[in-house]
């Protein structure tokens, strides 16, 4: 509704002037319109170009020479040429204490068994650990060194330290149970092989089981380990080491690979990992220890810093942010900078150390070829195998006669494709597979490479995607620990895939174990060399419902015949009369009779020989159906 409150009606332009007025401010609105939009589209640009300047400074990462500031002169330098973060090298370190490095045997220094630096990280770490946070908590430190620096021995000299100055107690938590005998090499290459080391997972859940003196080796998974609590309360591995460790532990709490508990604050709503809040506890629990976190990959957003308690960052009045909460806002706000400008403060309070290896002068050589015609052969049949599965699957599916592992019974029906869960795992199963074969396919070059490159008087590190570790395990666990052959994790992924989503319903894995082991052969016996303990198993005929490597079929009751033959009337195929054409690969061809049904295959008899098609194959031979009067004449 037009206004016209301040319009003289007496004067006789008025609605000239009235509409002029009008017209100014639309013009006005619209150049405001302009303006705004203008100034939003340059918002939008500074911002582009900002994200982009962080994209490339994430991806043109520049490093400079790096060499201990404070500690020339002592110690051996690095075997290899060691870089650092241009960024941080723009950082001096503060000197450390002069005793910083008290109590390190001077065999070790002067040997070299520990580098200088991995000298400088031992002094830090130590420098750190003199040092109260507000709350009177211990400082701590964190070992940010790349693959090749050595990060285990850099704990394993810490722990020598502080066990010569007679702390006698500490934890080291890693991410794996093997790496316990690595912690023990470090030790005694230290000249410290008198400190026993204990795994936590082979101790009872009593505090008393774990020593009284020496390092407890522990998992992140172990952390969450716990027993009982049906009619009791339950017993934990976190609380085991809390009561191990009080009163007043001031030892070493070593977290190595810490990275592991980065996902503590999940952001946007996401819920905290039990091991961040495992590794949180035990900071919070042990004011007084001397805690290290070690991880090459430590933090690759600001929120995976939340377990990083002791370092400083938050929480007191020398630092801007009240809590991690604020923290994290600030930081992630302001981009990938920011997370370099918090890396530079810990280096200049001496609470971070983070080298790397150089690639200087390293070539890069991509070796192409490496199939040799023998796994080329292995490669073809296997894609046959697995297109043969796909359509015994689908088959088995539209007959009924393959029940879908993952369905449940009363589980609504969903749109999309049917059995979807079922068809996920066949082709992760089918992923799976030939990666871990292309993988294999490699090894004859990398070999070939590896012993050239050791004739040249050269070190070989091999790397591997994928170590087939789990499906070891699982033979392991399976056949027992003695092996005449190596596990083939190809072989592994497909008898998997079989055996769940083949088995017979009724055929209990458990009984089909208890079945082999009662079933007993020699070594030479052993199909692929598996065996139990000392004596090897082998399957005397092939359980209910399942594959048989000869062409021995399954019994068939007659309840079985009858669903035979519906399932077979269902693709047009009559038992005993369907007649069938084949040509063989010398081409030859030939007639047949499909004379009954072993499941996912048909077998069609051919004079006096057998042959098994699936239903597929079988739609492309069939001819007619033979008469009952001259069903003898078929050859």
């Amino acid at each position: 509704m037009a206004d016209f409150g301040r319009v003289d009606f007496k004067d006789p332009t008025w609605y000239q002037k009235w509409k002029k007025e009008q017209q100014e401010a639309q013009q006005r609105r619209a150049e405001e319109k302009k303006r705004q939009e203008a100034e939003a589209k340059k918002r939008r640009e500074l911002e582009a170009e900002l994200d982009q300047e962080d994209d490339d400074a994430a991806d043109d990462v520049q490093f400079e020479d790096y060499e201990p500031l404070w500690l020339k002169g002592i110690g051996k330098k690095h075997p290899d040429p060691v870089v650092e973060n241009a960024s941080l090298s723009a950082v001096k370190a503060p000197k450390p204490p002069d005793d910083a490095l008290a109590d390190i045997s001077p065999d070790v220094v002067k040997e070299g068994k520990l580098s200088n630096l991995q000298l400088e990280a031992v002094a830090y770490a130590n420098m750190c650990f003199g040092k109260n946070l507000e709350d009177g908590s211990r400082r701590g430190f964190f070992i940010g060194d790349g693959a090749g620096i050595g990060k285990g021995r850099e704990l394993a000299g810490i722990v020598a330290q502080q066990w010569a100055r007679g702390v006698r107690k500490h934890l080291w938590i890693s991410v794996s149970n093997d790496l316990k005998f690595d912690a023990e090499r470090d030790l005694r290459d230290l000249g410290s092989g008198n400190i026993p080391v204990q795994l936590l997972g082979k101790a009872s859940y009593s505090a008393r089981d774990l020593p009284k003196q020496g390092v407890v080796f522990a998992t992140y998974a172990s952390l969450l380990g716990k027993k009982g609590g049906k009619t009791s309360k339950p017993q934990t591995r976190l609380d085991q080491l809390l009561e191990w460790a009080s009163p007043g532990f001031e030892g070493g709490l070593l977290f190595d690979e810490s990275h592991k508990a980065k996902n503590l604050f999940g952001g946007n709503g996401g819920k905290p990992t039990k091991t961040g809040q495992a590794v949180l506890k035990l900071q919070t629990a042990l004011p007084r220890a001397r805690v290290v976190y070690c991880s090459a990959t430590g933090a690759s957003e600001p929120k995976h810093l939340g377990y990083m308690d002791r370092l400083g960052l938050w929480g007191g009045s020398d630092t801007p942010f009240g809590d991690f909460d604020d923290f994290r806002r600030a930081v992630e706000s302001r981009g990938v900078g920011m997370m370099e400008l918090v890396a530079m403060h810990l280096k200049q309070r001496g609470a971070l150390v983070s080298r790397a290896l150089s690639f200087k002068s390293c070539t890069f050589e991509l070796v192409n070829d490496v199939m040799t015609p023998h796994m080329e052969r292995v490669y073809d049949r296997s894609v046959e195998v697995w297109d043969l599965l796909r359509q015994c699957l689908a088959e088995g599916l539209e007959l009924g006669v393959v029940n879908d592992p993952f369905k449940k019974p009363d589980a609504p029906v969903r749109r999309g494709t049917p059995n979807g869960v079922l068809w996920r795992y066949f082709w992760g199963a089918h992923q799976r597979f030939f990666k871990d074969l292309c993988v294999a396919s490699k090894v004859p070059a990398a070999l070939q490479v590896a012993r050239q490159s050791l004739k040249d008087k050269k070190c070989v590190v091999i790397g591997l995607q994928s170590t087939g570790e789990a499906r070891t395990k699982d033979a392991i666990e399976e056949h027992g620990e003695v092996f005449d052959d190596f596990v083939s994790a190809p072989r592994a992924t497909l008898e998997r895939l079989i055996k769940k989503v083949f088995a017979s319903p009724g055929d209990d894995e458990a009984d089909a174990r208890q079945r082999e082991l009662k079933a007993c052969a020699s070594r030479d016996d052993a199909p692929l060399g598996r065996t139990h303990g000392r004596s090897t198993r082998t399957r005397k005929g092939p359980a209910k419902g399942t594959y048989a490597q000869s062409d021995t079929d399954f019994s068939d009751s007659d309840s079985d015949s009858d669903d035979d033959e519906k399932a077979a009337a269902k693709l047009g195929v009559t038992l005993g009369k369907t007649l069938v054409r084949h040509k063989t690969a010398s081409g030859e061809m030939r007639e047949g009779v499909v004379v009954r049904r072993a499941f996912p295959f048909f077998v069609v008899q051919f004079g006096s020989e057998e042959a098994k098609f699936t239903a597929a194959q079988l739609h492309g031979i069939l001819v007619f159906d033979v008469d009952d009067d001259s069903s003898d004449n078929v050859p």
